[in-house]
């Protein structure tokens, strides 16, 4: 009789282990497909980026008008861009006890290519080569990226951003190839 009870129980624990297995299986290729915010997904040739949506309307709407600088792309963008500077730009003091100031940047790589984007786009606007209002659309992208991108986990953007060849490349990387996601 006890002999009965035991192979049972053996047989039992291989068929549940067996559908456990399965189970296991499914988790690991599920976390597998799901991609961390920030990293690049592989889908297809070029890498995909994904950044969480953290910057909201309300944000953009407190800052008050008289600290806006005008900007060639109109007040929404000069919000952007102050959201931007406050975000990624920082005061520390150079000596302890001396007031001068040295101004430092989070993500030094992020920024400047934001910096060398806005200066790309005024300068086809300036010769023709580029309408006001798809360089506002193309620079507001840009900024909503960048703003997105400060409290992520960008070591992988940040690289991609380091391995473009150009500046047309560097706006397609961030018009094209990011993805925000609530």
């Amino acid at each position: 009789m006890i002999v009965k009870i035991v192979s049972i129980l053996v047989l039992f624990s291989l068929a549940a282990n067996h559908l456990f297995s399965q189970d296991a299986l499914a988790v690991v290729v599920d976390t597998e497909k799901s991609v961390k915010p920030g990293t690049p997904s592989h889908s297809s040739g070029l890498s995909v980026f994904e950044f969480r949506i953290y910057t909201t309307e309300n944000d953009l709407k407190s800052i008050p008008d008289d600290m806006l600088e005008k900007h060639v792309f109109g007040q929404d963008v000069s919000r952007r861009l102050y959201l931007l500077e406050s975000k990624y730009t920082f005061e520390t003091p150079t000596v302890p006890g001396n007031p001068q100031t040295k101004t430092m940047v989070r993500k030094p790589i992020i920024y400047e290519a934001v910096m060398r984007i806005e200066h790309h786009l005024k300068k086809g606007v300036k010769k023709g080569t580029n309408t006001l209002e798809t360089a506002t659309v193309t620079f507001t992208k840009v900024l909503d990226v960048a703003l997105n991108a400060i409290s992520a986990d960008s070591n992988s953007f940040e690289k991609a951003i380091g391995n473009t060849p150009d500046l047309d490349s560097l706006i397609a990387l961030f018009t094209n190839r990011v993805s925000l996601v609530m």
